[in-house]
């Protein structure tokens, strides 16, 4: 008999275990003396995210960042193998974009840059790279990840 309440109470405890009880939130309101006047329930919404938000992390990310005075957009990071580096602006001061290996050692280097730029990394294993940009004496590094 024992054995079959021992059974009984813990198919009970598995059934119901699984159930949540969502905590009430409660909201108040005071008087200047600290008297408690209003007591409300307070709903909370759903935990859904829309489908324009899903759609929106799915977008190609860009970064968006600045060396000195220039501004800089660099994407898509991760990257498939082609990196684009777009300048909106470009000075006539001297550019260059080089990429290095986590050894360090330079795979990509781009001394004549433009207001658009492609860099290629599909020849190289996926990994981390570092990506650095001159523009005159200011430099900017930047973690690249190839997938």
């Amino acid at each position: 008999m024992k054995t079959i309440y021992l059974l009984a109470c813990l198919l009970i405890a598995v059934l119901f275990s699984g159930t949540t009880h969502a905590q009430t939130n409660y909201g108040f309101t005071y008087d200047a003396s600290g008297n408690r006047l209003t007591r409300a329930v307070i709903l909370l919404k759903s935990a859904t995210i829309p489908g324009d938000i899903l759609q929106a992390k799915k977008a190609e990310k860009i970064l968006e960042d600045q060396i000195g005075l220039q501004k800089t957009r660099i994407y898509p990071n991760p990257t498939k193998g082609l990196l684009r580096i777009d300048f909106p602006a470009l000075s006539n001061a001297e550019s260059s974009i080089r990429v290095y290996d986590p050894s360090g050692r330079l795979i990509v280097q781009e001394t004549a840059i433009s207001t658009g730029n492609d860099v290629d990394l599909s020849a190289h294993p996926p990994g981390f790279y570092i990506m650095v940009i001159h523009i005159g004496q200011e430099k900017k590094e930047w973690k690249i990840i190839k997938e």
